[in-house]
């Protein structure tokens, strides 16, 4: 095979993003469409029901889906199981339940703020809390009929049980009785038998459905990819935000609960002359907030808690603010854990190094430099990097280096050179430095071993006579001729002027990978000595008295001159 073959023309520009595409042309015949198999036709309604089974089946995308579904054929098996044994049920992973979880979240949370409010003026205005009523009601009841039709993933056993009976059986020893009893139509007997005006109160289960909010609300942070610190925020705004208005509400219920019970009490303090100035349902809830919250506080009330079911009542707040307190602090504990977890072990580091310093006495000024490397090398995700490619596929490495080396590949000339498999063997022994102001990167006068490539900072270059001949910046790179010849020497040194992530590509690992292909290697030799900048740019910076200024390519390596060498029918001078 002739490798040359895949070198370009040196009259034509090096492109190296073009890279041959190995495509999947498939020939297997398409598998049976099971949806048309089990309702035929192309009337719009066999669309229409093909379309509702589709929502109702798994869903390919769904994030459960490719976490607990391992590979194409089992997510096939579990569609024909479910449409052979199960076609009326509701699958977890569908994306029906994708949309009704997302509207009933919203939906549980309206209800959530409406029914105390209605509730605590139901003495006042039956009638319109009967109608708001019989909404709330019918679509929390669609819910839970919703609930025995939709299967679900069994975490113990790892399986998705679909089977009507054993989903039944999961909710009834649930939450079903404290769902049906909030949604009980129980307001007909309260307007046929006003005496049994209590039954109202049931509706004070719906405060249980907050749960569902918090598992429906979790599972939508999987699939909607929201932030993990802002999910937690927001549900622990939810829960106190409800708590807090559900404390205030009942606030202003019960002590009306009670006088419907034993009669008007004037030392209530819902009858006092302060609440008696409030007018309207806005001024009256402000009053209940405050009351709430100076309760669950623990503070002290500035109007009289005298009667017996005001006394209890607040004595209950004040249990459930110190609860509440102590959950919310354990909550905000949790998150700012997770949130600096990998700033701790960052800090551990460092604190590591301290110590380290510390022991070994180090002067000031180096232990400032080590301070800075391992914060610039923190703040840049080596380490980070390091682990992630070191634990994908090898495929998806070299794809991943590609990636992060393609200013390198881009700006490098020589490599526009290069077959598509040599760059791919070249970037895995490419490896990344950091160097701090006023690090020597080079020396002059030193042998030449390797390509510098700055990925981010400034550099100076200085001559033999130590004069500064130009900066090079992000991009800019030099020993490009230290890769293909073995007795080069530094003709300039290099300093770090800020700091610097530099990619280093050794000489060694070069010319081992490309021993596979000596005519390469000196077909590379060839183009890089014909270019005629090669040599001019060499005595400019030979030259002390020389102005210039560069951002590109450099080669600050010496050339020494040896005629009537041939290699491989090739002759050229180094």
């Amino acid at each position: 095979m002739d490798l040359m073959a895949f070198v370009p023309d040196l009259t034509t520009v090096p492109d190296i993003q073009r890279e041959p595409r190995l495509e999947h042309v498939c020939k297997v015949s398409p598998k049976e469409d099971l949806l048309m198999k089990m309702i035929p036709g192309s009337s719009p309604w066999s669309k229409l029901q093909r379309w509702f089974l589709s929502t109702r089946i798994i869903s390919r995308k769904h994030p459960f889906t490719l976490y607990h579904i391992k590979s194409t054929q089992a997510i096939d098996f579990e569609i024909s199981r479910h449409l052979s044994s199960y076609p009326y049920m509701i699958h977890p992973f569908s994306s029906f339940r994708v949309f009704w979880e997302s509207a009933m979240t919203l939906f549980i949370i309206a209800t959530l703020l409406i029914t105390p409010v209605f509730l605590a003026f139901y003495f006042n205005e039956p009638e319109e809390w009967y109608i708001f009523n019989h909404v709330i009601d019918a679509v929390l009841t669609c819910e839970i009929v919703i609930r025995f039709f939709t299967g679900y993933y069994d975490f113990r056993m790892h399986v998705i049980v679909l089977h009507p009976r054993f989903v039944a059986r999961k909710y009834l020893l649930g939450f079903f009785v404290v769902d049906v009893f909030s949604v009980l139509p129980l307001e007909f007997l309260t307007v046929l038998f006003e005496s049994m005006w209590y039954l109202a109160s049931l509706n004070l289960l719906k405060i249980f459905w907050v749960q569902k909010v918090i598992i429906y609300s979790r599972r939508l942070y999987h699939i909607y990819r929201v932030n993990f610190h802002l999910c937690n925020i927001i549900e622990i705004g939810i829960i106190i935000g409800v708590c807090v208005h559900w404390a205030a509400c009942l606030e202003y219920y019960l002590p009306l609960a009670i006088a419907k019970i034993v009669g008007p009490n004037d030392e209530s303090w819902i009858r006092s002359p302060y609440m008696m100035e409030r007018q309207t349902r806005f001024q009256i809830y402000l009053s209940c907030v405050n009351r709430a919250i100076i309760a669950l506080i623990g503070s002290e009330h500035y109007l009289a808690v005298k009667t017996p079911e005001d006394i209890t009542y607040n004595l209950i707040l004040s249990v459930l603010g110190v609860l509440g307190f102590i959950y919310l602090l354990a909550r905000l504990f949790h998150l700012t854990v997770t949130f600096y977890s990998i700033q701790k072990r960052d800090w551990k580091l460092l604190d590591q190094l301290e110590q380290y310093m510390y022991y070994k006495e180090l002067p000031y000024s180096l232990q400032h430099r080590l301070l800075n490397y391992y914060t610039y090398r923190n703040k840049k995700g080596i380490e980070r990097d390091k682990i992630i490619t070191n634990h994908v596929s090898s495929y998806l490495r070299e794809k991943l280096l590609l990636h992060n080396y393609r200013q390198l590949l881009d700006n490098v000339e020589l490599f526009g050179y290069l077959p598509q498999i040599v760059i791919a063997q070249l970037v895995n022994v490419v490896h990344s430095e950091i160097f701090m102001p006023n690090d020597v990167l080079v020396t002059a006068n030193t042998r030449s071993n390797a390509l510098y490539f700055i990925a981010s900072g400034t550099v100076a270059v200085y001559n033999n006579a130590g004069k500064e001949i130009c900066h090079l910046e992000d991009g800019a790179y030099f020993g490009e001729l230290a890769l293909l010849m073995e007795d080069e020497r530094w003709i300039a040194s290099v300093v770090a002027v800020e700091n610097c992530e530099v990619y280093v590509l050794l000489r060694a690992n070069f010319q081992n990978i490309l021993t596979l292909y000596p005519d390469l290697l000196v077909y590379l030799q060839n183009v890089t000595l014909a270019r005629p900048e090669q040599i001019s740019l060499l005595e400019k910076v030979q030259d002390p008295d020389s102005p210039m200024t560069m951002s590109g390519n450099i080669n600050i390596s010496s050339i020494k001159k040896r005629r009537d060498l041939r290699f491989c029918g090739f002759l050229y001078d180094c």
